[in-house]
């Protein structure tokens, strides 16, 4: 399927063109960039007429439709039920009621004990990994992961990037986070103000001197990993 931005302009994004067709992505951009009003207007969660799948323009789908072909998970929990537990928010998030995988990913990531927790008590860590997982239950054609890994430990961040590799379906993973994107490997879209600054390869754009022209001198890196300041 053919998930396609045509001149895309809000307050905060400047002519947004582009095309993603049956791949996975990553956004980068520091804090501020647009990534998140960029990731909630390809979904329609900020209205507009300028994003289609395949040639359906997302604002006229119905809302069931909408949500099988395209899902934004965002980075912070809200709910509006204090009483909901963690089992219970998981099991809305079930398209397919006979593929039941909730226990499985309870078990991979290690929180089982929460299931029955009400969701509102969660750590932001916590809350983040169930996020995370609702958005695998779901399963839509394109999953869009407002930074997934904020606020994990080493372990649990290692798990979110395995499990996002092996996701059966599509990623776009909206991040600052430079060693993620990095190490997922997928196709790099950077926004910086706004704008468009780099749109390729995940080689590409950690090349040595496309680095240098992007960052300037506010990346470092120290063996795989990349420590930036950005500005």
């Amino acid at each position: 399927m053919l998930l396609k931005i045509d001149n895309l302009s809000t307050n905060y994004l400047k002519n947004i063109s582009l095309q993603i067709e049956d791949e996975s992505v990553v956004i980068l951009g520091s804090n501020g960039a647009g990534k998140t009003t960029l990731a909630k207007s390809m979904c329609g969660l900020i209205e507009n007429k300028h994003v289609t799948i395949d040639k359906h323009n997302i604002s006229d789908m119905k809302a069931k439709k909408r949500a099988e072909l395209i899902n934004f998970v965002p980075s912070k929990l809200e709910i509006f039920d204090e009483f909901i537990d963690v089992y219970e928010f998981l099991e809305l998030n079930l398209f397919d009621k006979s593929v039941n995988k909730i226990d499985y990913f309870l078990k991979k990531f290690e929180i089982e004990h929460l299931q029955k927790s009400f969701v509102k008590d969660l750590s932001s860590g916590e809350s983040g990994l169930i996020l995370f997982i609702s958005g695998l239950l779901q399963n839509s054609y394109f999953t869009i992961f407002d930074e997934p890994t904020a606020n994990l430990d080493s372990d649990k961040k290692i798990r979110v990037h395995e499990m996002i590799k092996c996701f059966n379906k599509y990623s776009i993973v909206i991040t600052h986070d430079l060693n993620l994107a990095s190490s997922l490997g997928f196709r790099v879209i950077f926004l910086k103000n706004g704008q468009i600054l780099f749109d390729g390869s995940s080689s590409d754009f950690f090349h040595d001197i496309n680095l240098k022209i992007i960052f300037g001198d506010s990346v470092k890196k120290i063996d795989k990993y990349f420590l930036v300041n950005y500005k």
